[in-house]
């Protein structure tokens, strides 16, 4: 029996969604034959079967998976898979016999989360959503929340919601520009709640953000998350809760003449915007981007290192764009658009749609000395 994994280097992203099975559930594949595609934070990735076999599913179409676990299994001939389904179904009809109703991934993340399955559901099918809830609540009644950062005289104080990677390049490009202070990180990831980032405190969840603007702890907000349907989302939270959004230009940017800026993007080091460049509101642009004269973009997208478009290009709303992307003059890309990395746009490509490349494998051999 051999798992099957995503294919990605995307560490920005914990989990993905199961967009297609391209492979049915129990058929026999192929190596190397495309069995199913995945949707990521930065890119659509088509997964391989990494050996021929006989498949069976981990998950349905549709379900958020974790990049780091098996999303099917691979098994030598189609005796081998149905007596591991058979003894699947044996265990877990004995689990259900002897406790709660609860969902195979919901078990296993009980587990994990070291949730009794008895405390969780009331009766009803225990799902992944439940148990997480649960882990949070009994987090929430042990962990005491630490209070804001003063902040620094003369300085915005910011609120920085993601506790994870973005976090540190927030706080980072703060610090280089002068331009504010974190005072306080949010994450709705109770196993954060009292810890730090570079000695920031992460004071809890976004209600305790809301309450604590109310209290006038901090002055506005920046969103550190990749995901751009949560940076979607939580815009619309805090604009709702009349949290204002701040940027954070990394002091190495290049602003032309006729630049303008919305409200929350978050600027990495040694972008450029070419004159009469016009950016929307709460964009997470990584280091090294260019565009050039000219260029629209929308709010809500996410990109990564060294992407770059020529003058008079247009990018929708909700982009997400992965890393070393080339756009020719005039293009305008859709909003919800995917990129996958290395790809070079030499068309418009319309709303909603994915530009997907094939993940190249690397051979790397010893070097030949004298040849």
């Amino acid at each position: 029996m051999k798992p099957v994994l995503v294919p990605t280097t995307d560490v920005n992203s914990e989990t993905g969604v199961l967009l297609a099975w391209y492979a049915g559930d129990r058929s026999e594949v192929g190596a190397g034959e495309t069995i199913a595609e995945i949707e990521t934070s930065k890119a659509i990735f088509d997964v391989p079967a990494p050996e021929g076999g006989f498949l069976l599913h981990a998950a349905r179409e549709g379900a958020e998976v974790r990049l780091t676990e098996p999303v099917a299994w691979l098994f030598p001939n189609a005796g081998a898979l149905e007596a591991h389904a058979e003894e699947e179904q044996r265990r877990r009809a004995e689990a259900a016999g002897s406790g709660p109703r609860a969902t195979e991934p919901a078990r296993r993340r009980a587990e994990e989360l070291g949730v009794d399955l008895a405390s969780v559901g009331g009766g009803s099918l225990i799902t992944v959503g439940m148990v997480e809830a649960a882990a949070a609540a009994a987090a929430t009644a042990t962990i005491e929340l630490p209070d804001p950062l003063p902040g620094v005289a003369g300085l915005p104080r910011i609120a920085v919601f993601g506790a994870a990677f973005g976090a540190t390049q927030v706080i980072d490009i703060l610090q280089a520009a002068g331009s504010g202070t974190a005072v306080a990180i949010a994450d709705d990831d109770a196993s954060r709640w009292a810890g730090e980032v570079m000695g920031v405190p992460v004071v809890g969840g976004f209600q305790r953000l809301v309450t604590l603007f109310a209290d006038g702890a901090f002055d506005a907000a920046i969103i550190a998350i990749g995901q751009v349907a949560a940076r979607a989302r939580l815009r619309e939270a805090l604009v709702a809760g009349g949290i204002p959004l701040a940027n954070a230009i990394d002091p190495t940017a290049r602003i032309a003449a006729g630049v303008a800026f919305g409200t929350g993007n978050i600027v990495c080091a040694f972008c450029h915007f070419g004159a009469g460049t016009v950016v929307g509101d709460n964009n997470f642009l990584s280091a090294y981007n260019s565009y050039d004269h000219h260029n629209r973009l929308g709010s809500d997208s996410a990109t990564g290192p060294a992407c770059v478009t020529s003058g008079l290009v247009v990018l929708g709303d909700r982009i997400r764009l992965g890393t070393g992307i080339y756009v020719e003059p005039h293009v305008e890309i859709g909003d919800d658009v995917q990129v996958a990395s290395g790809s070079v746009i030499v068309a418009s490509v319309p709303a909603g749609h994915a530009v997907k490349r094939r993940t190249v494998t690397t051979v790397v051999v010893p070097l030949r000395h004298g040849a």
